[in-house]
Order: C-alpha cells, then sequence, then structure tokens
C-alpha cells in the first residue's frame, strides 16, 4: 500500500481522541496567548485556512516533487520509541521561501497514541503554513500596493524544525518551531511531553503534582526579580502590564530539559518586551513521572 493511501486510511479510521478534554484545554491556554500577544505587537493578517485535513496535507507533500525531499531518521529514543522526521521540504517563489521538516513519533508500543499525535502536528504545521503564506501574500500585496515593485519585496522565509530535549524509555520532550521572518521576526513554538507508558500528553500537575501551580508561580517570580537585578537591561512587564502574575492552569507551555526538569516557557512580548526573546525558566522541584 502506498503512503498516501496509508495515510488516508488512517485518517478515515481515526476516532475521537480519549483526551479531548486535554486537547481542547491546551488549545484554549494557547490562544488566550495568541491573542494576548497579538495585542502588543503589530503582525498583518487574518486567519487563514483552519479546515485542512491530515490526508489532503500528505497528499500535497508527496505529490509536489518540486520540494519533497526523502524522509529521514533520527537516533532511537530510549528502548522502543522513535521521534523522526516524516517529511523534510522546501518550497520557493517570488512570494516566501519555505524549508521545513515535519516530525512524528513511532515504535511506543501505542498506536493510538502515534495517530492522535502525529495527526495533530501534521494538522498544527499545515494550518501555520497556511496561516504564514497568506500573511506573506498579503505583505507583498502591501509593498506593490505602495508603489513599490518586485525588486523592492523581499521573499518571506518560513522555518519549522523541532529538537529533542529529553528522552528515556517513560518519556519523550519535544518542541516545534516556527519562524517567520518579513518586515520582522516572528516566532511561535509548540511543545509535546509524552507519557510513553499511560499513552497520554503530560501537563504540569503530572509531572509536578498538585502544588504545580505555587511551586511554578514561586520560581518563575524569583527568577525574574534575579534577572532584573543581575543586569539593568533585563526588563519584564509588570502585572499592571500585563506581565507575569501566575500562570492560569496546568497547560502552560513547557518542556522536560536534558537534566529531566520542567522548563516553564513564555513566548516573546508574552511577559516581557520583543527584545527579551522567549523566556524560559527552569523549576527546581523532582518530575515525579
Amino acid at each position: 500500500m502506498s503512503l498516501i493511501k496509508k495515510c488516508k486510511s488512517v485518517y478515515d479510521s481515526l476516532e475521537v481522541p480519549q483526551e479531548l478534554d486535554y486537547v481542547v484545554n491546551r488549545t484554549i491556554h494557547q490562544s488566550k496567548v495568541h491573542h494576548k500577544n497579538r495585542a502588543k505587537i503589530w503582525i498583518k493578517g487574518t486567519t487563514a485556512f483552519f479546515g485542512a485535513t491530515f490526508a489532503l496535507f500528505i497528499l500535497l507533500l508527496n505529490t509536489n516533487e518540486s520540494f519533497a525531499k526523502s524522509v529521514e531518521d533520527l537516533p532511537v529514543i530510549g528502548k522502543l520509541a522513535e521521534v523522526f522526521t516524516i517529511k523534510e521540504y522546501v518550497e520557493n517563489n517570488e512570494t516566501e521561501l519555505i524549508e521545513a521538516k515535519i516530525p512524528a513519533i513511532k515504535n511506543t508500543g501505542n498506536g493510538d497514541l502515534e495517530e492522535r499525535i502525529n495527526y495533530e502536528i501534521s494538522y498544527k504545521i499545515n494550518e501555520v503554513l497556511e496561516e504564514a503564506k497568506q500573511r506573506a501574500e498579503e505583505y507583498k500585496n502591501a509593498v506593490l500596493a505602495t508603489g513599490g515593485t518586485m525588486e523592492d519585496y523581499i521573499p518571506t522565509q518560513i522555518n519549522i524544525d523541532y529538537k529533542i530535549t529529553y528522552q528515556d524509555d517513560k518519556i519523550i520532550s519535544f518542541v516545534i518551531t516556527k519562524t517567520e521572518s518579513s518586515a520582522s521576526a516572528y516566532q511561535e513554538q509548540y511543545f509535546y511531553n509524552i507519557d510513553i507508558e499511560n499513552g497520554k500528553e503530560l501537563n504540569l500537575k503530572d509531572v509536578l503534582g498538585e502544588n504545580y501551580k505555587n511551586v511554578v508561580d514561586k520560581d518563575v517570580k524569583e527568577q525574574i526579580k534575579e534577572r532584573m537585578a543581575e543586569n539593568e537591561d533585563n526588563m519584564y512587564f509588570t502585572e499592571e502590564e500585563g506581565g507575569f502574575s501566575g500562570i492560569d492552569n496546568e497547560y502552560q507551555d513547557f518542556y522536560i530539559n536534558e537534566n529531566k526538569k520542567v522548563t516553564v516557557v513564555f513566548q516573546k512580548y508574552e511577559i516581557a518586551p520583543g527584545y527579551m526573546g522567549t523566556q524560559e525558566f527552569e523549576i527546581e522541584n523532582e518530575t515525579i513521572v
């Protein structure tokens, strides 16, 4: 059976995930962060195509010979699980330059988990690519509408890549990063912390316990004070300006680092001015998984 038919078969047989609550709640949290950030920076563009399916996404990747490249595997994680590049490709035209590595998981011993995570990753990447392409088209049109020419327009660069941050025979933690550069740089990250043993995605309550919010809030506030004391150029928004006042819930962005420590992440502009970039805080408490 061809890869396209296999992907279509997976899509056609896909059932509603058992952990729908997790996906919904995490999406709500990410949406709040997304809108909060857009209130602090001007990003030209509107919400683009949301209804793409995994089957069509894989079809696009496998039928466009101008940019599709061969699948590339990465090292095995732990004893069973593996994160690998299901597709790597380049698309270059007058409007945008796209370089993308699309990750997937396999050999976890849990087929349902793999289908669910891989579907979510592919859907999300397709969504952000469509949105980025629309912004690039709108930016190009704005240049031309204001008297510019195609020689004045620099194609928008869109890069998607991922990094494995922790791995053992029970847990996979990895981060997907999308960077978009035109008139200014814009970055989004998506975090996956997977409990292989129990077949689910982990949240902060899972890895830090019931007291997760107090633990995280205390550590982040202390580290912000330390960073500001160490360097006068380190600036953070006050609570009145929309700065850090505590995490909302257990679906706050985080990854597990090489020391098996939780690292909480705040996107650019979320709690500090843009020049401070993405803010990460390693939490001292031991993980409990």
